[in-house]
């Protein structure tokens, strides 16, 4: 994938060492991409699950990890939530970058999980802030630079596997996970004749400290312990492994590439055919 070279691209949610957003930002590197890697980098005593959230020194780290594979990087505190973080965000890769090529919107948590009769309003409204607001804010503000370039660009939503197969207790998840499909699919189509694509991926079971979080509060939920649940969730995985980062960052970089410039407006599961399975959970103990 030589044509990637030179390329700038800005991924959110990059904030940690073990997860997809560090794990595609390092993919693209070594393709010869220049990265900005973005993150919230909450303190840590906000309420942002911290699962989910990098911290400053990390996302330096994996901006220097980017570095050694002799591209540019540059690391950015952004809150998708916020349209002015967003705006400075953009006016900042594009003074130090001059483009932006490549838009991975990666950033996504989940507050306060619980069954929707006892779901918090401001749990359910702050998961759909980030998972889908951050993805329109971010395709927003970028849009107007990949067209003022006339070179075309690359949008990749992470949706996730919750927005087909929606499980209990996480509905909001599930529901901000759908509205990244939609956004996908209208959006790719409004930007297509500008050589923009616009495509979802949607990760199964990988394996990431955000993963390992779910696990154990599915483990507390049924009462059962955090290997039985480990195991369980990865014999309904057809391949029979939990996913890793970087089988998602091969997607990314595949989707980026010229030779998925007739790809556009798709949803890809990585989930090694977590979704075909149809295992039920288990009854509270």
């Amino acid at each position: 994938m030589s044509d990637l070279a030179g390329k700038v691209a800005v991924i959110t949610g990059a904030g940690r060492k073990n997860g997809i957003g560090a794990a595609i930002a390092l993919r693209l590197a070594r393709e010869g991409v220049d990265v900005v890697v973005t993150d919230l980098c909450a303190p840590p005593d906000s309420d942002a699950p911290n699962p989910g959230v990098g911290q400053w020194p990390e996302l330096q780290e994996v901006a220097d990890l980017v570095a050694a594979q002799g591209v540019r990087s540059l690391p950015l505190r952004a809150d998708v939530t916020k349209p002015q973080d967003v705006k400075d965000m953009v006016a900042q890769v594009m003074q130090a970058f001059g483009r932006i090529d490549i838009l991975v919107n990666n950033a996504g948590v989940v507050f306060g999980p619980a069954p929707v009769a006892q779901m918090q309003p401001d749990a359910w409204q702050k998961t759909l802030a980030v998972n889908a607001t951050g993805v329109f804010l971010c395709c927003r503000e970028v849009i107007p630079a990949m067209l003022a370039g006339k070179a075309g660009g690359r949008i990749i939503n992470m949706s996730s596997i919750a927005a087909i197969r929606p499980r209990p207790y996480l509905a909001s998840y599930a529901a901000s996970k759908a509205a990244v499909i939609a956004l996908t699919q209208s959006l790719a189509q409004e930007v297509a004749a500008a050589g923009i694509t616009v495509n979802a991926i949607l990760p199964g079971d990988i394996e990431t400290g955000f993963k390992q979080w779910g696990l154990q509060l599915e483990s507390a939920v049924f009462g059962q312990s955090y290997e039985a649940v480990y195991q369980r969730t990865v014999a309904q995985i057809p391949v029979g492994r939990m996913g890793q980062p970087q089988d998602v960052a091969h997607v990314v970089a595949f989707l980026c590439s010229d030779e998925a410039a007739f790809l556009t407006g798709q949803c890809y599961p990585v989930t090694g055919g977590r979704e075909l399975s149809s295992a039920p959970l288990p009854r509270s103990q």
